[in-house]
């Protein structure tokens, strides 16, 4: 019996604590992922240009009140038959030249002020679009870092505890050997080794897979396996968990911006509404003046040239298509009203509804951690035991291996609870409009 008691103290003495190994990859931390997530995420820069050419529109819909102005040089010539303004029809031959510029406006008054008044609510829209999509861009890349911190975290635990059981199944190779062991150990230790270095190449398989989608989200080299700052899992809080829900309901709908962006859109479209039905009534203003000169002759366009001013005032009304009576467009405009205005309550009902489901999701996150972190306790407590045991050949040989697994599950579930309560409290962050 003595030579069992001494083998299983030695066993004992591989279950101590391995230090990690490196990983290769470039670090990244939390703020820093923040950082460039707001920055060049590529979605970002889609708003980024929607917004600008929103803003153009609205500029341009500006512009559209003013009068354009044409300077230029124009040059006639006749030769042949021509009628005078008595009648008489005679053969005339002459030319002139004019030069100046002219002053053109064709004001649609109605349809140019909706038009404005609609351009500027989408400019405001797509102003919110591009905060919303930051704000997204940003909890993209955050939960892709906690994954990433989940998995590392993963692979870490897994790589011990492959190193562990590999101990154990040499030393009960060799307890075999001299007769110290049952051959049925050595096996059941080896297929322990084979369960889980499969589930490290899992984990390993998570940790790339994570590590490119964060890179790809941060447009960083995808080729580059990234690995975070922190080795160890960090429980954080991002919320206060204490907060009614009518409270974090309320300011959710008075931050986000995608609320203003709902609520510009629907007044874009009133306005669209309110252009179909009394645009139409306002009068179309057209003028033309032209200021410069004139000269010409029957023999020469130089002759004669001086100062020539024409004006031409046009009001009028358009009946018909566009116009008066067209009634296919003012459905048309109250349809795309009542899509905004529906779309509206839609965006309200899911903050409402990431915000509750928010806010369950961190509470009872929390309570499993609360649960995971008393598994590890009992966990380690039971792996103590279970090396005393061994110290008085009480147990059996897998028994501390096993012991040393159920506390390596219990990392793993906590890790993975981590990394879960802090996705969800960033979600419910980002939820609330904070």
């Amino acid at each position: 019996m003595r030579p069992r008691i001494l083998l299983l103290a030695f066993l004992a003495t591989t279950l101590g604590g391995h230090a990690q190994e490196a990983v290769r990859g470039e670090p990244i931390d939390l703020p820093t992922v923040l950082r460039l997530a707001g920055a060049q995420g590529i979605d970002v820069e889609i708003a980024e240009a929607r917004l600008r050419e929103a803003r153009a529109a609205a500029e341009s819909s500006t512009w559209a009140l003013f009068p354009t102005i044409s300077p230029g040089v124009g040059y006639r010539n006749h030769t042949g038959q021509a009628q005078s303004f008595a009648g008489p029809v005679s053969d005339v031959n002459k030319e002139s030249v004019n030069a100046g510029a002219t002053l053109f406006l064709s004001l649609d008054l109605g349809e140019a002020v909706y038009r404005r008044l609609a351009a500027k609510q989408t400019a405001q829209a797509a102003e919110h679009g591009l905060a919303a999509q930051r704000r997204q861009t940003v909890l993209q890349a955050t939960l892709a870092y906690f994954d990433l911190a989940k998995s590392h975290q993963s692979v870490a635990l897994l790589e011990d505890s492959v190193r562990t059981a590999k101990d154990y199944h040499g030393q009960i190779g060799q307890a075999v050997q001299l007769g110290l062991a049952f051959k049925g150990d050595e096996l059941r230790a080896f297929a322990q080794v084979s369960r889980l270095e499969v589930r490290l190449r899992q984990a390993q398989d998570q940790r790339r897979g994570d590590a490119a989608r964060l890179a790809q989200l941060l447009r960083l080299n995808i080729a580059e396996s990234l690995v975070p700052a922190d080795d160890r899992p960090l429980p954080l809080t991002l919320v206060d968990t204490h907060r009614k829900l009518d409270a974090l309901v309320q300011g959710a709908l008075n931050r986000r911006p995608e609320v203003l962006e709902a609520g510009a859109l629907r007044e874009a479209a009133q306005h669209q509404d309110d252009a179909a039905r009394y645009a139409p009534l306002y009068p179309t203003l057209g003028a033309q003046v032209f200021a410069g000169g004139l000269g010409g002759s029957t023999s020469s366009a130089r002759r004669d040239f001086g100062n020539s001013t024409d004006t031409y005032v046009t009001l009028s009304w358009k009946i018909g298509a566009g116009g008066l009576f067209d009634s296919a467009r003012t459905e048309g405009a109250e349809a795309r009203l009542r899509q905004t205005s529906l779309a509206e309550t839609k965006t309200h009902d899911e903050i409402v509804r990431q915000v509750v489901e928010g806010q369950a999701h961190v509470t009872y996150l929390g309570q499993q951690l609360k649960i995971g972190e008393e598994a590890v306790r009992a966990a380690e407590q039971g792996y103590k035991l279970s090396l005393g045991r061994k110290e008085f050949a009480v147990g059996i040989v897998l028994e501390a291996l096993q012991s040393q697994q159920d506390l390596i599950q219990a990392r793993l579930d906590y890790a993975n609870t981590v990394g879960e309560s802090n996705k969800a409290q960033a979600t419910l962050r980002n939820a609330t409009g904070e």
